[in-house]
């Protein structure tokens, strides 16, 4: 194997970047504990970044399970209460759409059912599980760019993991946390086996998986990386598969099917190769632009890729927006564009929410127009995202890892290991 396909181990370089010096939103929101990092600051060894974020990660995912607690004394049982209060969620059966993930997810629920105390005992040991899967996706991103650890945050404290955790696509997110910190790292099987994993339980990331590996790599690590997603893949959907993808919340196609105008099958399709052909041209472009393989690239790629997916998806629940986290948190620079993306994406939220649930009914008898709002936000949303990742590598703002004044060190190899320099 080559030396660059191989993982080594972690070196702390001294020159991470500091958000509250780098981010304007950053540096604002830190005037409440005392103002951005000085030039004098001194660290501390064990408050790395790893357990400040997996700290924050847990404090976020203990706030999501108590914004769900409208619907724990009715056990989920009311029609449209989860939905109308915001409390939803699929580990207790309610799902603002008709897909179902893989069968394994069934399994567990069933598995979980035994133990007293009915849907509520049920709910809180699955989001047991899941809690653990997202503090490992923390891990695992706090080590994608060893000079950016902090980035991670966007994925630890992020409004979008608050409200949507509780839900199987957090399996789906973790695994393309897993693939890109795989590939990052010269590890192109693990990479696969969470390219595979995440695509079992939601199909975007087999299109955030060819972003990511288009990005640095070989040949070699290319097909191990496919064949470990293929295996993978199969041995979760063996059982079952989830069901079909048809028009469903979310998509701008279940938006044209109830305002009248619909569209065929064949119509979705060609749209549907239309934009992600589009999306690749950007990849290209992104690739072609960064000049050598980094991280942050990487994660753009996937990015682009993804929410390009989303986009034009048959089905778009507001739960898929934790596809596009763990790659939003690494590829976008800015806060500022991160918030933004998730006000427009909670607003689309809530809309859904109270659609689904008839909340508006008693004074906006029988109108739509709530949920082409909530629509038309969501994909706002991402376009503004791919937007900010094109802006951001056409002014030249790439990641590469600096010594001295600046200069890249050309004897380091930032993608197949962000911290091992070549002899």
């Amino acid at each position: 194997m080559d030396r660059r396909d191989r993982p080594s181990p972690e070196v702390d370089t001294g020159d991470h970047d500091a958000p509250t010096r780098t981010d304007p939103v950053a540096a604002a929101m830190s005037e409440v504990v005392g103002g951005p990092l000085g030039d004098h600051a001194g660290g501390h060894r064990w408050w790395s970044a790893a357990r400040v974020l997996t700290g924050a990660t847990a404090l976020t995912l203990a706030a999501g399970m108590v914004s769900k607690t409208a619907c724990v004394p009715t056990g989920w049982g009311n029609q449209d209460q989860p939905y109308a209060e915001l409390c939803w969620t699929d580990l207790a059966g309610t799902s603002v759409d008709a897909g179902a993930p893989p069968r394994v997810a069934t399994w567990l629920q069933h598995a979980a059912e035994w133990l007293p105390g009915g849907v509520v005992a049920t709910t809180a040991v699955l989001a047991i599980l899941l809690a653990a899967l997202a503090l490992l996706a923390t891990a695992l991103l706090v080590r994608v760019d060893a000079r950016r650890p902090w980035a991670a945050a966007g994925w630890a404290i992020a409004p979008v993991l608050l409200v949507h955790w509780l839900s199987w696509e957090l399996v789906a997110a973790v695994g393309v946390a897993v693939l890109l910190w795989g590939w990052t790292t010269g590890r192109p099987w693990l990479a696969g086996v969470g390219a595979g994993v995440g695509a079992a339980f939601a199909l975007p990331v087999a299109v955030a998986f060819v972003g990511v590996v288009a990005v640095g790599g070989r040949l070699r690590g290319r097909v191990d990386a496919l064949l470990a997603a293929a295996a993978a893949y199969v041995v979760v959907t063996l059982p079952g598969r989830a069901t079909a993808d048809t028009p469903d919340i979310g998509s701008v196609w279940f938006l044209l099917a109830r305002t009248g105008p619909g569209a065929s099958t064949t119509t979705r399709t060609v749209v549907q190769v239309v934009v992600l052909a589009l999306a690749a041209g950007a990849v290209w472009w992104l690739v072609r632009r960064s000049g050598r393989p980094t991280p942050l690239t990487t994660a753009r790629a996937g990015l682009v890729l993804i929410a390009a997916a989303l986009v034009v998806a048959p089905a778009a629940p507001p739960e898929t927006a934790l596809l596009v986290l763990p790659l939003a948190a690494i590829a976008v620079r800015r806060w500022r564009d991160l918030l933004v993306w998730q006000a427009l994406h909670l607003i689309s939220w809530v809309l859904t929410g109270w659609y689904v649930g008839q909340a508006l009914v008693p004074t906006v008898s029988d109108d739509s127009r709530a949920y082409w709002l909530a629509v038309l936000l969501r994909v706002v949303g991402l376009v503004w995202l791919v937007v900010a990742v094109l802006r951001d590598a056409r002014s030249g703002d790439h990641d590469a890892v600096e010594v001295g004044r600046g200069e890249a060190d050309p004897d380091l190899d930032v993608l197949a290991d962000a911290r091992d320099p070549r002899p």
